[in-house]
């Protein structure tokens, strides 16, 4: 077992990104087989890169207001969105509210090795 807040992992910053970092909660190394969960942080006018990989994301939403951008299609988000991001698809998170945005993000243990955390 294991408990934490989210707070307590190290914020690392996202390579290619501007203003953004992540924090890795739970992934093998906790011994998790199926998926890792990160919480993702992205300042006021930051985003993530607009990339594409052989894997998906399932998303939460926790703080502040913006837009996702999935293969060319742009979309709200906000508090108590859930978004998922098909394997393959190109995308990308835009912050556009004065706060520093927030959101779980939920990525295949599998897929953990193409970061260094």
């Amino acid at each position: 077992m294991k408990v934490m807040n989210y707070k307590d992992a190290e914020l690392k910053a996202e390579k290619a990104a501007k203003g953004a970092g992540i924090r890795w909660l739970l992934s093998e190394r906790d011994g998790e087989t199926g998926m890792a969960m990160r919480v993702i942080e992205i300042e006021a006018g930051g985003q993530t890169p607009d990339h594409a990989h052989s894997w998906e994301h399932q998303v939460f939403m926790l703080k502040g207001e913006g837009r996702v951008i999935v293969e060319g299609e742009t979309r709200a988000i906000a508090p108590g969105s859930a978004i998922f991001v098909a394997p393959g698809e190109n995308h990308t998170f835009h912050n556009d509210s004065g706060e520093t945005m927030e959101f779980v993000c939920m990525i295949p243990v599998s897929a953990t090795k193409a970061y260094e955390h």
